[in-house]
């Protein structure tokens, strides 16, 4: 009769070791598409108020989210002298403009690039910098312009930076432009030394170190796992075991982690060294109680005594995994994405540990040879009689101790930095570390002054601003400075630094709208009612930090007390909100106590006996906070994450002695506690397995980062210091006040439990397939659509309203003149009308045969000044139309094609692709929305050069004039990427008037 059992249990073992294994190798092909993921970023919460604001002047000013790599070339001894050589500044220049070629690129900059007007007797040129003014004349040129120095080189000439702003890019496609940028520039300048900095280069190199790490912790967290199993059994079975279940588990967690899109950050490389010490945990307590089972029983067969210890193992090992999970869990309640995703990831490798220990554990038990504990392993914690001696002395030293450290960690430090977690010695950190020193520093502080619409077109308010920055300069710690007076001073073509009138700077500012990328709208909003002072600091403690800002933000406040003057920026934003998580995580360990205060209310059947079994369990965190007080510890989020994850460890021992002692209970049905056998039975597996948790932590010693040495000997603290509330705390108090878990007779407690589950769906939209336009040819819908657009000169009024990203926006009325009587010959002129500022502001551009000349006429000193220098293809007067955008008569080499007919509110359209990669600046396809009716464009996408879509034009209200040409009485253009539009309202369209060759003349330009 029992042999058909035995074959059914054997049978069982065989197929849950074969499908475990299956299961570990199948996961092994998900492995590849695990990622490593690194930014300053990811300790920041979400939807925060600070946040928020910080979003909201980003778009006010145009600022890009998205970092630039910072390159940073220093001239040593050995070569000698300055960037400021002919020869030095050339090798600059092609590096500048290779780098700009390279995909995921955006622009670059540098002082070779470096855009700036310079006034004199051949006109006002506008161009790099360096180009219009003599060699002699470059090193105080440059280093006198805050808008250079420090920012692109340093004070002494010697330290350059190259700034390669990209696009948004995934991890892989940034570590190889990191990876080509580092080979191209070490290649063009090979008398520098040549180092990446800047955010992405932060995190390229951090994700790289991680990956390494991470194989490291791996390596020496199995080898200090297996040291402590072989001084626990003598044999090598239990060594075996334990391998196996470790490599399985791991393996496992590995795989859900990459199918479910898990990247290892700086803080989830500890999953491989916590899979691996719950399962070793999991495993002493079990091959130790088999030990124990063994030597009561030394004559019971292998296989009764596997059964009989599985059976009363798997509790206490569950109980002791959910504990554990629900202190990472409570990460879920902060709202910082990456710690919520840190929790989950932790969670999820403890029970599948758990799972993987208790499904593997019943075959290899069965199967191998029985775990031999050495003596010392499985011998009676006889050490507990020397507690017990004085129990209420022990308890209450304790106790004192713990408060008087709780007391002590009121005094905290909050001075961390920024930049102290990069390794030491390290390429990125000593890049970041010459950034900081020479270039001005690391730091962003943004202070935004916000007054009446076109307040900051008042000279006064500018020169005020001006002595501000100044001001700001000489305050230590303040690496550069950058506002708008300097903007307007590098522009200035008049006699003195800053213009004298309000028309002299609307002037200055429409000059810079005539720029391909102007900076000025980094500075100024549309309607001139705010302004931004640029501050970079150095990377000082977070106390030192915020008390500069905060005495920069009092003076400004105090330099214009009419306005409103708010800080933003990550100087400003991040420590702060740093130091508010770090004390939601500090001192919200109470909601990990209360979960597993309700866990263990189901396992125990008791609020008391759960209320007690918390008490020990306060020991850690005391003591955390106390040693964090004395070391004067930075605090930081990686290490307040130490109090949730410590507390969830910390109970295991106390489950698996309260598990005993409650057990013991139950058997004898006896009121009275017998607290010395739970400590003689239990006292050594716990110890064993604490330093087993001990041995996996220390791994964390040996690590890169000094966040990950610091998590690693705080955890390792919070260890031992929870073995004290165990095994010294737990046994002495119940000792001496046995009358806290003491039945109560005339009392019975009932518990309720609930569940809930959670249903996923996913919905797929498809989309139709387009109708294809037939009968028509790209060439004959382009000569129809010239036919009636195409004019030799013409005459209009323009409305133009721009409104900018923050809701503000600009209004310009102007007159315009254009004339072209051949495809190569082209002359555009406007006068402006409003606002009264730039009323007869004039601009004239001419282009022949490819050569492009532009004047500009000035009526606050009745000059007219050619314009010189690089080419323009940004928008029209600040706007979001470019010239191409509205040139119909040039003469295109992009390769057109039909691509569909659609129908919209009952009315046809042709859909033609545009292929302008090879001839447009700006775009790489157009596509276009023909009427099928009128020949007439509709409406018009254009994407940039990669691939993605950049704006929308739209066109309305068709106008037929003389000779059947229409006219669009309205264009909208919206910019989808930079959330910027442009309205326009075309009247008084007059073509075809026989406009002269003389009307376009720059002494034209002075005839108002």
């Amino acid at each position: 009769m029992k042999l058909p059992f035995q074959i059914s249990r054997k049978t069982l073992a065989i197929s849950s070791l074969l499908g475990m294994i299956l299961i570990t190798i199948l996961s092994l092909f998900a492995l590849p598409k695990l990622t490593t993921q690194y930014s300053l970023k990811q300790f920041l919460p979400k939807d925060n108020p600070l946040l928020i604001l910080d979003e909201k002047s980003r778009q006010t000013f145009q600022l890009s989210e998205v970092q630039p790599f910072i390159i940073t070339a220093k001239i040593g001894d050995t070569a000698g002298g300055t960037w400021f050589q002919q020869e030095r500044i050339t090798e600059l220049e092609k590096l500048t403009a290779l780098i700009g070629k390279f995909p995921g690129v955006r622009n670059t900059l540098s002082l070779a690039n470096i855009q700036g007007a310079i006034n004199n007797e051949h006109g006002l040129s506008v161009g790099p910098l360096l180009k219009n003014l003599a060699v002699d004349q470059w090193k105080t040129e440059t280093t006198a312009n805050p808008l250079i120095a420090p920012t692109l080189i340093s004070k002494d000439g010697k330290t350059a930076s190259l700034i390669a702003n990209i696009e948004r890019l995934t991890n892989k496609e940034l570590a190889a432009l990191r990876q080509n940028l580092q080979v191209t520039a070490t290649a063009a300048l090979p008398f520098a030394d040549v180092q990446m900095g800047g955010t992405p280069a932060v995190q390229t190199d951090i994700s790289l170190l991680l990956q390494t790490e991470l194989k490291n912790f791996v390596i020496l967290g199995f080898v200090a796992c297996f040291v402590v199993l072989a001084l626990i059994f003598s044999n090598f079975s239990p060594l075996i075991m334990s391998f196996i279940i470790i490599l399985c588990a791991n393996i496992l967690v590995l795989a859900v982690m990459a199918m479910a899109n898990l990247p290892f950050s700086i803080l989830s490389t500890t999953i491989p060294i916590l899979t691996t010490i719950d399962v070793v945990s999991l495993c002493i307590h079990t091959l130790l109680r088999y030990a124990e089972e063994r030597k009561a029983a030394p004559f019971e067969s292998h296989e009764k005594l596997v059964m009989k210890t599985l059976k009363v193992i798997i509790k206490p090992n569950l109980i002791a995994s959910t504990t554990t999970m629900i202190g990472f869990l409570s990460l879920l309640t902060t709202n910082v994405p990456l710690i919520r995703e840190y929790g989950v990831t932790a969670a999820i490798s403890i029970i599948l540990g758990w799972v993987t220990t208790t499904v593997l554990l019943f075959p290899l038990l069965l199967f191998l040879p029985g775990p031999r504990a050495r003596e010392w392993a499985w011998a009676k914690a006889r050490w507990g009689l020397y507690l017990f001696r004085r129990s209420g002395l022990w308890t209450m030293g304790i106790i004192i101790v713990s408060l008087a450290l709780a007391l002590k960690g009121g005094n905290l430090s909050w001075s961390a930095k920024l930049f102290d977690d990069l390794p030491q010695n390290h390429q990125v950190r000593l890049s970041t570390e010459t950034i900081d020193r020479e270039l001005g520093g690391m730091i962003p502080v943004d202070i935004e002054i916000d007054g009446q619409k076109d307040a900051w077109n008042d000279p006064n308010l500018i020169a005020k601003l001006d002595s501000l920055s100044a001001e700001i300069r000489d305050l230590p710690g303040v690496g550069s400075v950058v506002s708008l007076p300097d903007l307007v001073a590098a522009a200035s073509f008049h006699n003195s630094r800053l213009p004298a009138s309000r028309s002299s700077t609307a002037e200055v500012y429409f000059l810079y709208s005539l720029a391909n990328d102007s900076p000025l709208k980094n500075f100024l909003n549309a309607d001139g009612s705010k302004t931004r002072i640029s501050v970079r600091t150095q990377d000082l403690p977070g106390d030192q930090l915020h008390h500069l800002v905060d005495k920069v933000r009092g003076m400004t406040e105090q330099t214009f007390p009419e306005m409103t003057v708010q800080s933003t920026g990550m100087g400003s934003t991040i420590h702060h909100l740093n130091n508010e998580l770090s004390r939601e995580l500090i001192f919200g360990f109470w909601q990990s106590i209360v979960a597993i205060i309700v866990v263990l209310v189901f396992v125990f059947k008791s609020l008391r006996w759960s209320l007690v079994a918390c008490i020990p369990n306060l020991v850690p965190p005391a003591a955390l906070l106390g040693f964090l007080a004395i070391s004067q510890t930075p605090i930081k989020p990686s290490v307040a994450i130490i109090f949730s994850i410590a507390l969830g460890l910390a109970f295991n021992n106390t489950v698996y002695m309260l598990e005993r002692l409650r057990v013991m209970q139950n058997t004898k049905k006896s009121r009275n506690l017998d607290v010395e056998k739970m400590l003689w039975l239990e006292g050594n597996p716990c110890l064993i397995s604490t330093m087993t948790l001990v041995a996996g932590f220390s791994v964390f010693m040996a690590s890169y980062f000094a966040m990950n040495r610091i998590f690693g000997f705080y955890m390792v603290l919070s260890m031992l210091t929870g073995l004290v509330g165990d095994l010294i705390l737990l046994p002495t108090m119940l000792k001496s006040c046995p009358w806290l878990l003491r039945p109560i007779t005339w009392k019975k407690e009932k518990v309720m439990a609930t569940a809930a589950s959670v249903l996923f769906a996913i919905v797929l939209v498809f989309q139709p397939h387009p109708l294809m336009a037939q009968g028509l040819t790209p060439e004959k819908v382009g000569q129809e659509m010239s036919s009636r657009i195409s004019t030799k000169d013409e005459t209009f009024v323009v409305q133009m309203k721009i409104f900018e990203a923050d809701g503000s926006n600009k209004e310009r009325e102007m007159r315009i003149w254009r004339m072209s009587p051949g495809k190569k010959d082209h002359s555009l002129m406007v006068r402006m009308m409003k606002p009264a500022d730039l009323k007869g502001t004039a601009l004239l551009a001419t282009m022949k045969n490819d050569k492009e000349d532009k004047w500009i006429y000035l009526p606050s000193n009745k000059q007219v000044r050619r314009l010189t220098g690089e080419n323009s293809k940004g928008g029209i007067l600040g706007s979001e139309l470019s010239t191409e955008d509205f040139d119909f008569n040039r003469d295109s080499s992009a390769k057109t094609a039909i691509q569909k007919e659609v129908e919209i509110k009952g009315s046809k359209y042709i859909v033609m692709e545009s292929d302008v990669s090879a001839s447009s600046p700006n775009y790489s396809k157009i596509i276009s929305y023909v009427s099928a009716k009128e020949f007439l464009p509709i409406k018009a996408e254009c994407y940039d050069k990669q691939g993605k879509l950049l704006k929308t034009i739209d066109f309305g209200g068709y106008k037929k004039l003389s000779g059947g040409k229409f006219r669009a009485s309205s264009i909208k253009i919206r910019n989808v990427q930079n959330k910027r539009g442009t309205d326009i309202a075309l009247s008084d369209i007059k073509i075809n008037q026989n406009l002269k060759a003389s009307q376009f003349s720059p002494k034209s330009l002075a005839d108002d």
